[in-house]
């Protein structure tokens, strides 16, 4: 199945000097695409060659009808794949749930560096769920009729969810129009794990976070990027969909400048 899996590709359009191959994996609930509006185009422009995987039973890639049979280790095989498919090896962002599949994913393999966007930690859904069932039971059971089919979310719904609230409607709408549900083994696999085994990542690496999250929030951000030996960058005026929301270019120029800084002084260091 890796071999047909989507893979967009921006070349870079701008010469930068030492800038890394970026490979994006997205979240739960979500494909490729999400990263095609803002990101890819943006960051190729500062000389990165992007690209944007959709995992198996996601956006084009095959397996949908499979979906809740993938878990997190046939997401992590998936990012080895990808990455075996670029010319170099790409600094790999992950987002959320694609956070957490690029956590497992360097526990066996290396990397350049990695971002973190609003990632799920290293101990896993179980606080955020809690703490949803506490404050937002709503949306926390909108979620779940979601998984199960029973509700699609409007427009409104998926701003005040994932969102700024002075977020474009038609920005929510295209949202709502293309998230999918997720493997409920890949759920499962984030819920019922524990943050006693966590390690420190083993490249560089920068974590990100909207101050309005609902579903990751800066604590557990910051707390989870603690175990992983990192500090997390608190961004204010930003939901969970970092990359779409109203002031993505703060996000990505916070990356872009990591990045520059950190592979400047690599490439630097080398000579």
């Amino acid at each position: 199945m890796s071999g047909k899996l989507e893979l967009i590709h921006v070349t870079a359009t701008a010469a930068e000097q030492a800038a890394p191959p970026l490979l994006f994996v997205h979240g739960a609930y979500a494909a490729a695409s999400c990263w095609q509006q803002h990101f890819l185009p943006w960051l190729a422009a500062q000389g990165h060659d992007c690209w944007a995987l959709s995992l198996r039973g996601h956006g084009g890639s095959p397996g949908r009808e499979r979906l809740h049979d993938f878990g997190i280790t046939d997401y992590v095989a998936d990012v080895a794949w990808a990455c075996g498919q670029l010319p170099a090896p790409p600094v790999l962002v992950g987002h959320s749930m694609g956070g957490y599949v690029l956590q497992q994913y360097l526990r066996q393999h290396t990397a350049p560096g990695v971002i973190l966007l609003a990632s799920v930690p290293p101990g896993g859904m179980a606080m955020s769920t809690w703490r949803l069932g506490l404050t937002a039971p709503d949306i926390l059971l909108g979620l779940n009729l979601f998984q199960q089919g029973r509700h699609t979310p409007t427009a409104a719904e998926v701003r005040r969810m994932l969102l700024s609230p002075d977020a474009d409607l038609a920005c929510a709408q295209w949202l709502a129009d293309n998230s999918q549900v997720e493997s409920q083994r890949a759920i499962l696999d984030m819920s019922l794990t524990t943050a006693l085994f966590a390690r420190k990542l083993p490249c560089p690496a920068l974590s990100i976070v909207g101050r309005n999250d609902l579903l990751v929030s800066p604590l557990e951000a910051s707390s989870g990027g603690l175990l992983l030996g990192i500090e997390t960058q608190v961004l204010p005026d930003l939901g969970h969909m970092l990359m779409l929301d109203t002031r993505w270019q703060q996000v990505a120029s916070l990356m872009a400048s990591w990045l520059r800084q950190q592979f400047a002084a690599c490439h630097q260091a080398a000579q």
